[in-house]
């Protein structure tokens, strides 16, 4: 069944004064979404949320459900769509309780008393939200996070079928921002349109259905998370570098961004040294920064698809071995990997976990390049700790070693042995 289309805009214009801030923005949002608008400071989506909302005039076609939004009285607007700003003065010494039982006002006729159940339902979004201890306390006494979560609480008690959410969750600590989001994702599943303004681009990555991508005031791209945040499209929009990934947890799309350092090239006499990082599990993708940053011909040696350390690469155009995650590395890739050990002038080795799947590859690099090896193993960690193959990994780190692989701990004792390379100096372990 097609779900019904509960918030329409069509050609929407908005700003302040006279100037306009949203320009012909057109999007629609149907029952049982959560969707996420961002875009970088000042493009325009508070005042999108705003304008959706009426607490800003605009022009063009908004419609909710299928009626125009000017054609709706206050009280009417008030029972059909909910919005939660960023923050809100608290000029007087109101408790908790007494603003969340304001959201049910526009329930109630005129001279009307709130009943028994509308009570009820404010001690239920008080617990829902986790402030239910608060609920005697004066809003003046908050902080601002606990503040944040009463806002929260006064939207959801008006029981509306659509509800804005202005960055729902800026002031707030991780735990009560996982709290909150996946509330309103439970809402959204039970047929609210919920719609977020996000800072967080990883957040709205993770909660939300579809994202909206806004920059100087209109709209750039459309779709789910996978399809709007790709490093192409956050480079056009945000002027940033990013390695996208998939969240070990969830299979979600979640940004790691680059600095700026590591993907400008600066130049070097002579060729450059020849640095294969053989790596795996996130270990090598700072590495492959620094490494980039300083100019080195950089490969990477076989990765999972799905590894951090693959991302890294593609984004910054290192050429790697990849294969499917939990796959059995082939016969084809290891004799790939064997030509990229023959061409490296050093080969880089970060302590990673090795389990049956990935120990062959420590066999490469034991039989045919222990010389150009450096072994980078953090302080205090032992080989037997990345060992998940009954102690051969562990063993195999250790033959590296005594075969003649230099062995360091930090990065800057990395960048002495290939500077030794640089400058044909035979290198010696630390």
């Amino acid at each position: 069944m097609t779900k019904k289309t509960t918030l329409n805009a069509d050609n929407l214009r908005a700003g302040y004064s006279m100037q306009e801030i949203v320009k012909s923005v057109s999007c629609s949002f149907t029952a049982g979404t959560f969707t996420g608008i961002i875009g970088p400071n000042g493009s325009g989506k508070t005042t999108l949320l705003r304008a959706f909302s009426r607490v800003l005039p605009s022009s063009g076609i908004l419609e909710l459900d299928g009626k125009p939004v000017a054609g709706f009285t206050p009280a009417e607007l008030g029972m059909a769509l909910g919005f939660v700003p960023q923050d809100e003065a608290r000029p007087f010494s109101y408790t908790v309780m007494q603003v969340v039982l304001m959201a049910r006002y526009a329930r109630t006729s005129r001279f009307a008393s709130l009943t028994p159940a509308d009570y009820a339902r404010c001690n239920a979004v008080l617990e829902e939200t986790g402030i239910v201890h608060l609920k005697d306390q004066s809003i003046r006494a908050l902080s601002g996070g606990e503040w944040q979560r009463v806002l929260i609480a006064r939207a959801l008690a008006q029981d509306t079928k659509v509800l804005l959410l202005d960055e729902p969750t800026s002031h707030l600590d991780l735990s009560h921002q996982s709290d909150a989001l996946a509330l309103m994702k439970g809402l959204a599943g039970t047929g609210s349109t919920i719609i977020g303004v996000f800072h967080d681009l990883n957040l709205a990555a993770l909660y939300c259905d579809r994202l909206i991508m806004i920059k100087d005031g209109t709209l750039v791209a459309d779709g789910t998370p996978a399809e709007v945040l790709t490093p192409e499209k956050i480079r056009e929009v945000y002027g940033a570098e990013v390695v996208t990934a998939r969240h070990p947890a969830t299979g979600r799309t979640f940004l790691m961004p680059l600095s700026s350092r590591s993907c400008k090239t600066p130049a070097r006499q002579g060729a450059p040294l020849r640095v294969l990082v053989v790596s795996g599990g996130g270990s090598g993708a700072d590495l492959l920064h620094l490494l980039a940053g300083r100019g080195y011909d950089l490969s990477a040696g076989i990765l999972a698809t799905t590894d951090t350390d693959y991302g890294v690469a593609q984004a910054l155009g290192i050429p790697s071995i990849p294969i499917l995650p939990f796959s059995q590395i082939t016969a084809h890739s290891l004799e790939k990997l064997r030509g990229m050990v023959a061409r490296a002038d050093r080969i880089i080795l970060p302590a990673h976990p090795v389990s049956a799947g990935n120990l062959p590859v420590l066999f490469v690099l034991r039989e045919t390049g222990a010389a150009k090896v450096i072994v980078h193993l953090p302080e205090g960690r032992e080989f037997a700790s990345y060992d998940f193959a009954k102690g051969v990994a562990a063993a195999a780190m250790t033959d590296l070693c005594s075969a003649g692989a230099s062995c360091t701990s930090t990065y800057d004792g990395i960048l002495a042995f290939l500077e030794q390379s640089d400058n044909n100096i035979p290198p010696q372990s630390e």
